[in-house]
């Protein structure tokens, strides 16, 4: 199975400094150079393959989001590499990128923000086609859309309303209609049921899950919750820091998780099992700030099974088993 994305050492910053006295303060007697620099993602790595799901999981602030912005170009990257099918997209410009966007489409975690509030919905599916594709007549660019709309569950007839005259998951279902306009290949999903209800968040897994096998589409779903990943994912990956701590194939994650920060988000998933899978664990306090990270294991300050090493010392990623790599001391 080929390779569709290929994410290699990848890392972000954002410099907090905007003028010359955010970044020269005066201090004991003499003027001192301070930068506040934000270390969102920290050299991540994975990949991707053609028709499979991989889920990126993790706390909030741990840089999920900012992954998945700068893999689709939104950002630009500090350092690293992505490749999208075969060919290297980190420092394309805007010219040479517009023919591979349309391959790679996002569906956003607010299903309202992300829609133009003065566009109708007819028009918000037409704009990618007409402009990615300018052969395309008008009327065939709005049979095309209304035959997306109808697919995602939006009526025919509900053409011409606005985004706020729908709920939060029919808002979704336009966003998912949009980003299929174009026929992609990959669609990077950034917590695309967590602002919807738990009745509607099922729907919209199963109608992603349906799409994926009729357009053969590859996903990488950002979320935060365990149980949605378990559902839709080939592969996961979880995140902590900006940094990916552990990554295997979905059976293997849940069935014998290996990182003590996987252990802690598994243990935190409420379950009505009288043998629950890992013990009742306690998450010591809050993640710490990216803009002043830990030496050593940016986890031992909050990991019950801490040693002295974890302290001073950034563990190598290990793979364990087949396809079951972890950073951590402990192996």
């Amino acid at each position: 199975m080929s390779k569709l994305l290929e994410v290699t050492n990848l890392f972000q910053r954002f410099n907090l400094t905007k003028s010359f006295f955010d970044k020269y303060k005066f201090k004991s007697g003499k003027i001192v150079k301070e930068e506040k620099i934000v270390h969102a993602v920290n050299g991540i790595s994975f990949y991707l393959n053609q028709g499979d799901v991989f889920g990126l999981v993790g706390e909030s602030g741990s840089g999920k989001s900012t992954t998945a912005r700068t893999i689709i170009r939104l950002l630009e990257p500090h350092s690293g590499t992505i490749m999208f099918d075969g060919q290297d997209i980190s420092r394309l410009d805007e010219n040479a990128l517009r023919p591979i966007r349309r391959h790679m489409q996002m569906i956003f975690q607010d299903p309202y923000a992300s829609l133009n509030p003065r566009y109708k919905v007819i028009d918000i599916v037409m704009e990618p086609l007409l402009f990615h594709n300018k052969k395309l007549t008008l009327s065939e660019a709005e049979k095309q859309a209304l035959e997306l709309l109808e697919r995602v569950g939006i009526r025919p007839e509900q053409r011409d309303r606005y985004p706020h005259q729908f709920s939060g998951g029919q808002r979704q279902r336009i966003g998912i209609a949009r980003a299929l306009a174009v026929k992609p290949k990959l669609i990077i999903a950034d917590e695309p049921v967590s602002a919807l209800d738990v009745s509607i968040q099922a729907q919209i897994l199963n109608l992603l899950m349906d799409l994926k096998d009729e357009f053969k589409l590859s996903f990488l779903i950002i979320a935060h919750d365990l149980s949605v990943v378990k559902h839709i994912s080939d592969k996961i990956g979880v995140m902590y820091l900006g940094k990916i701590v552990e990554k295997a194939n979905k059976e293997d994650l849940f069935s014998a998780p290996l990182h003590p920060y996987t252990k802690l988000l598994l243990s935190s998933v409420p379950t009505i099992d009288e043998d629950p899978l890992v013990e009742p664990m306690e998450i010591i306090g809050e993640i710490p700030s990216p803009i002043n990270l830990p030496k050593g294991c940016y986890f031992h300050e909050r990991c019950p099974f801490a040693k002295e090493i974890c302290k001073f010392e950034m563990p190598e990623e290990k793979e364990i088993k087949t396809d079951h790599y972890v950073l951590c001391h402990l192996y």
